[in-house]
């Protein structure tokens, strides 16, 4: 391979796992993209990416070549961001993926009074539904552990959900739901345990569960910290231990040294030591 910058369209490609949207993250066109990966297969002898239903992979040719850039693409930000940090450069970009209500409950709360911790950080917050991987990020937060790999991972904090309805509703009345298998869910599988039914209406995300909730005055499983927002809300089984899910967050292992990482991981911990303090105080009140 003699044109080095044809690593970076395989890294782009690798990470997002479609021509579109490698080409939205080096800054060029879907033409251009696919017309360098099959100049890199001419190179290699073989396909460099393997078409697949959830997008395009990398083949066994190419692995070890992205392992490398990848490792390179880590390490060359965590030099520029540490020689910002003693240069007290303006900022250093990083790119946070993280699910809706994860960043919603948790992180946006933490932009006032954990703010600080992010001093010379310039955070881009990415919706992150259901993918494998970093993808285009630097860092993410998900629900579960990730797999392992050329990571590092940290158990950020936690998350409790359980079904909820309102003081003055009917409690044999009915539900509403996610969008979801409950065969992959513990909260949806509660939810079903506590109503016997099914949902009437069923969402894409929490965020616009709540909101249907309030509308319908109907029950729903919800997080604890979203729930205590409406005071109207109460348990629909005050005996049952909610269901708690572990949140967990993960960066490339070339970053370990980036200040600007380590800013950021530290504030993503405090805020959901925050949270976990809010939770406790909307318990104790009820």
């Amino acid at each position: 391979m003699n044109n080095w910058d044809d690593l970076r369209f395989l890294v782009a490609l690798s990470k997002t796992g479609t021509m579109t949207a490698a080409a939205k993250l080096l800054g060029t066109n879907t033409a251009t993209v696919s017309r360098r990966i099959e100049r890199l297969s001419e190179t290699l002898g073989v396909p460099a990416f393997v078409k697949t239903a959830d997008g395009w992979r990398p083949s066994e040719a190419v692995r070890e070549l992205i392992n490398v850039a990848q490792n390179f693409d880590g390490q060359l930000k965590s030099t520029l961001n540490n020689q910002g940090a003693g240069l007290d450069i303006d900022s250093v970009s990083l790119s946070l993926g993280a699910s809706p209500i994860i960043a919603s409950l948790v992180l946006f709360p933490g932009l006032g009074p954990q703010a600080d911790l992010l001093a010379n950080v310039q955070l881009t917050v990415t919706e992150r539904r259901e993918r494998e991987g970093l993808g285009e990020n630097d860092l993410v937060v998900q629900f579960g552990r990730p797999d392992q790999g050329r990571i590092v991972a940290r158990k950020a904090g936690e998350m409790s959900f359980r079904p909820y309805r309102f003081r003055d509703s009917d409690a044999e009345g009915g539900w509403v739901g996610l969008n979801t298998s409950t065969s992959r869910s513990r909260i949806l599988r509660q939810a079903y345990d506590v109503f016997g039914k099914e949902p009437k209406i069923t969402v894409d995300n929490f965020i616009a569960l709540h909101r249907l909730m309030q509308i319908t005055r109907m029950a729903g499983p919800l997080p604890d910290l979203l729930a205590c927002q409406t005071p109207d809300l109460v348990p629909a089984a005050p005996e049952a231990a909610p269901e708690k899910l572990e949140c967990w967050l993960f960066y490339h292992e070339s970053r370990r040294t980036d200040s600007g990482m380590r800013r950021a991981v530290d504030w993503i911990i405090q805020c959901f030591e925050a949270s976990d303090a809010l939770a406790a105080t909307a318990a104790a009140r009820d």
